[in-house]
């Protein structure tokens, strides 16, 4: 008995060995294995051409070109995410090297493109009630605008994702030890106690608690997973004394808080932060100290796609027998998800998003026409000559002149057509004259006529920008 155990024994072990060599080849038993390359020559013709996409599409924005003006964000983050994953794949950081994190893996990648866009979401509902931020010049037709910004909220995870991984293949933290942290019943109960009273903290004094809204979930949900897979959990590299993935994914988090404000800076759709107290001191859109909100928010990013896997909601990067994704549940969790998310997009009408991108023929009237034909549109005829732009329409110099400043007016920081009509109501026909404007005067004179409610933040922001403009041009 004892030398036919051996025999099973040396078998497997064997057994593990071919497999092991077949996998590094990335076939076993002649079929290919999920996740592995064979080369690093498909990455590196890919992160060439991903990044000579990037520098096209940035210079097709630079000059203003549509669509990529608009929705620069999304052009510039999916070629970034392409060069991410070829450099995870040269590092050999997913597996042997020229194997793709998300790229080799179909099913897992859609997942967590898909749940990217809900876990963003989840954090507009916070928004609904923070007021912290605000989407300015976005497509006026409902559905484009839902499709694109679904698609731009589905880079999130995929960006933290892949910068741990690049930490990871470069060795950052990687033998990092400090004392073990002893998960207790008590000590999991009190974590997620504390995070209970951030959560109401941040809903009952936005004001005062909002950054408190990058640790909540995180404090709620990570004990939860950590008692249903440690090896999934922070907590549980915390309790090995082995906080390497953690301080990747925080050091991950600012790196890629770097790149979601700088591809965001010169997009017309764009969002604008309005941070109680933190308005004056900004790097790109972000208040300089609102940078160290990356960090958290990536490791809540990875605990809350931990908790989707757990659940047999997410697909997972490599098989986990523990959590069977059965196609009923992830059936329910896809529908759950969609029906989440369009709540959130309706919500985010009339509130989040602040206006729309102005379009030509809301600026000049049918003697415009011209100027449509000769490739003219809003953002152009702001920084046109009066003179050229007479000629071009064939009007009269006064007119043309209106039509500029209105355009100039439109256009300044997001204010949108709508707005710059709202403000016209009351007096206030160019920048110029919104510059000279009392801030609780203007906020006072739109809410007499608004049929919503004045963010007196937003305001501000158009008089920043007015007075920029006006003493830039003065």
């Amino acid at each position: 008995m004892r030398r036919s155990r051996l025999s099973v024994e040396r078998f497997i072990s064997r057994t593990e060995r071919v497999a092991g060599r077949a996998r590094g080849q990335g076939r076993v038993n002649g079929a290919r294995v999920p996740g592995t390359g064979t080369g690093t020559g498909t990455a590196g013709v890919l992160l060439f051409l991903a990044l000579a996409s990037l520098a096209g599409f940035t210079g097709l924005m630079l000059l203003g070109h549509e669509p990529f003006a608009t929705w620069y964000y999304l052009f510039a983050w999916f070629p970034t995410l392409v060069a991410a994953d070829a450099v995870v794949a040269l590092l050999g950081a997913a597996g042997p090297r020229g194997s793709f994190l998300l790229l080799s893996r179909p099913r897992h990648l859609l997942s967590v493109l898909g749940w990217s866009s809900v876990i963003w979401l989840f954090y507009e509902l916070f928004n609904l009630r923070l007021q912290n931020w605000y989407y300015v010049l976005v497509p006026e037709d409902r559905v484009v605008r839902w499709a694109f910004t679904v698609i731009a909220f589905a880079t999130v995870l995929p960006a933290v994702f892949l910068s741990e991984r690049i930490l990871r293949g470069l060795r950052v933290a990687w033998n990092v030890r400090w004392k073990p942290l002893r998960m207790t019943a008590p000590r999991l109960h009190g974590i997620q106690l504390v995070g209970l009273v951030f959560l109401v903290l941040v809903l009952a004094w936005p004001r005062y608690f909002f950054p408190l809204v990058w640790g909540a979930t995180t404090l709620i949900i990570e004990p939860i997973v950590y008692r249903r897979a440690p090896d999934r959990s922070i907590l549980g590299d915390l309790e090995k004394g082995e906080p390497g993935r953690l301080l990747r994914l925080l050091l991950g988090g600012m790196a890629i808080g770097l790149f979601w404000e700088l591809f965001n800076i010169r997009a017309r759709a764009k969002w604008i932060y309005t941070v109680p107290g933190l308005e004056d001191v900004k790097l790109f859109e972000m208040p300089v100290l609102g940078f160290f909100g990356f960090p958290p928010f990536a490791v809540e990013c990875f605990v809350l796609w931990q908790a989707l896997v757990i659940v047999g909601a997410a697909v997972p990067s490599k098989p986990d027998l523990r959590f069977p994704l059965s196609r009923a549940r992830r059936f329910v969790a896809a529908a759950i998800g969609v029906v989440f998310s369009a709540a959130i997009l309706f919500a985010m009408e009339g509130r989040t998003w602040d206006s729309f991108r102005p379009a030509l023929a809301d600026i000049v009237d049918s003697s415009g026409a011209a100027l449509r034909d000769a490739g003219y549109d809003a953002f152009e005829l702001a920084r046109a000559n009066t003179d050229q732009v007479a000629r071009v329409a064939g009007v009269e110099r006064d007119r043309a002149e209106s039509w500029i400043r209105f355009a100039r007016l439109a256009t300044l920081r997001g204010i949108g057509a709508t707005n710059a009509r709202q403000l016209q109501s009351i007096g206030i026909h160019d920048v110029e004259t919104l510059a000279r404007v009392d801030a609780n005067e203007l906020i006072a004179r739109l809410d007499a006529i608004r049929d919503r409610p004045v963010v007196p933040a937003r305001i501000r922001v158009w008089l920043r920008a007015a007075r920029a403009a006006a003493e830039r041009d003065g």
